[in-house]
């Protein structure tokens, strides 16, 4: 894990950052260097299986976990053992995989987060409904069998010149885009590639589960959810159903976005962040 304290002396409130599957810490840098500036104690840390944690497979390019509930138990360790004791106001900030495990945590623990930014949480797959009900099957087969860690069909260990190609859909700037990959040049440990059948299996059924009423009713802090108008990864439809269905959520929809929302370029990356400020209560930022 990794912290980033304010240059203030008084720290006052407490940013956790969590970021999505087959990121890590120093692809999120930059932004921890700005909220800091803005006055929060920024922690983050890599999930189990990617980044510099603990993979599960003796594959390190396999995005592999059993359940999200690991995901959930993982940050709720970490947040009792490294926030909590603070005492501070916590803030939340998440991308995509990193949103949907906070919507987890926020049901299981309501009254622990001041407020939440969900920036693309992945609440769905944007697959038709055919092909979805064939994936689920398939998942659920195999992830009984032996190939519950074998790779899904089109994945494959981390590749650069593939990955910089693919992640073009994820952001209009080009150096956003390669940021992660510099990491990985670095670090090649930091190198993650495609996700196993077990992995898809476990992402249904947690989508499934925050789906339920019960769980939904249990999210009560104030939530920021932001959509991405042209991603391709998560389905921004149902994140739109999925926030009315919270007791406390403004939905922003930024238009002309693709899916990595917080690297996004000029005026789509400065309508969130101005959004970001207004939500949390901050100065607006000024225009670069």
């Amino acid at each position: 894990y990794a912290s980033m304290p304010p240059a203030k002396k008084t720290i006052d409130k407490i940013l956790l950052l969590l970021h999505g599957r087959g990121e890590c810490i120093e692809k999120y840098h930059g932004i921890a260097c700005d909220l800091a500036g803005k006055g929060f104690w920024v922690f983050t840390f890599d999930w189990r299986g990617q980044g510099l944690s603990c993979r599960e497979t003796d594959n390190p390019h396999k995005g592999h976990v059993q359940s999200f509930q690991d995901y959930e138990d993982d940050l709720s360790i970490f947040y009792s053992q490294q926030i909590k004791p603070f005492g501070l106001p916590v803030y939340l900030l998440t991308h995509s995989m990193g949103g949907h495990i906070a919507l987890r945590f926020m049901s299981r623990y309501p009254d622990q987060i001041k407020k939440a930014v969900l920036a693309a949480p992945m609440i769905d797959l944007p697959l038709p409904g055919w092909l979805k009900k064939i994936a689920r099957v398939l998942c659920a087969t195999a992830a009984k069998t032996s190939f519950a860690r074998h790779y899904t069909f089109g994945s494959a260990d981390y590749s650069p010149n593939s990955a910089v190609v693919r992640h073009a859909r994820l952001t209009h700037d080009p150096d956003n885009n390669l940021i992660l990959h510099q990491e990985i040049q670095k670090n090649p440990d930091l190198a993650l590639g495609g996700v196993t059948w077990g992995w898809l299996n476990a992402a249904f059924e947690s989508m499934d589960e925050i789906a339920q009423d019960h769980v939904v009713k249990r999210i009560t802090t104030p939530i920021l959810l932001a959509s991405a108008q042209k991603d391709t990864i998560v389905c921004p439809r149902a994140q739109k159903t999925f926030s009315r269905r919270l007791p406390d959520c403004i939905f922003l929809p930024v238009l002309q976005a693709y899916h990595e929302i917080m690297f996004e370029s000029g005026e789509i990356n400065q309508v969130f962040w101005d959004a970001v400020d207004r939500f949390y209560g901050l100065r607006m930022r000024q225009p670069v």
